[in-house]
């Protein structure tokens, strides 16, 4: 009988250059568990190395740090909402047939997130 292959225990990441298209609950109407990234920043679910989606390294105006992490539900969902909303936000986007490298990388990713 072949090997059921164990659980993925590494964290999936967000690239770098999508993470400013994805919005992100306003840092002081959260609590320090979804700051430090141990809950999801959008649903407040608890995280685990294997269910956390880390959206990268942010930092305020005043210099602070936080590390945001979501569950895979809700960054569907986020990224979904950013890549419908980004040809109405980015002019060359605009069009029936338009498809710039940011929406493309959105859509991509949604369909990473399915899988």
């Amino acid at each position: 009988m072949p090997e059921t292959p164990a659980p993925s225990t590494r964290l999936m990441v967000i690239p770098a250059a999508l993470v400013p298209h994805v919005p992100l609950p306003r840092l002081e109407l959260l609590s320090d568990a979804r700051t430090r990234g141990a809950e999801c920043v959008w649903g407040g679910e608890r995280l685990t190395i294997e269910t956390a989606i880390d959206l990268g390294k942010h930092v305020t105006d005043d210099g602070f740090n936080w590390f945001p992490r979501a569950c895979l539900r809700c960054t569907r969902r986020a990224v979904r909402a950013a890549r419908n909303a980004h040809p109405d936000q980015y002019t060359e986007c605009k069009g029936p047939t338009a498809l710039c490298d940011t929406r493309r990388a959105l859509h991509e990713l949604l369909l990473e997130l399915r899988r």
